[in-house]
């Protein structure tokens, strides 16, 4: 099985899609908002990216700048996408 789409929802109208094709080296993270759309690109085998990527996205769609733990909800989803696992 391979994950290959991840959506997130945060604050009203605040999403962030990731996904990864197959032998994909990057996994895509898109940022939704109403009043902009950009896509981030991770290194599917940097633990350092994907942990940085995890903290962006808990701030981005949380509101504010949380504790590890929280962190983590987002790093474990990407975790799953990734060349490093679980």
């Amino acid at each position: 099985m391979r994950i290959t789409r991840i959506d997130f929802e945060g604050r009203e109208g605040i999403f962030a899609i990731a996904k990864r094709q197959r032998d994909a080296k990057q996994i895509e993270v898109e940022i939704l908002q109403p009043t902009m759309q950009a896509s981030h690109w991770v290194d599917a085998g940097d633990e350092d990216e994907l942990f940085a990527m995890a903290v962006f996205l808990q701030e981005l769609l949380d509101g504010y700048q949380g504790t590890m733990q929280e962190a983590a909800c987002y790093y474990n989803p990407l975790l799953c996408m990734s060349d490093i696992g679980i």
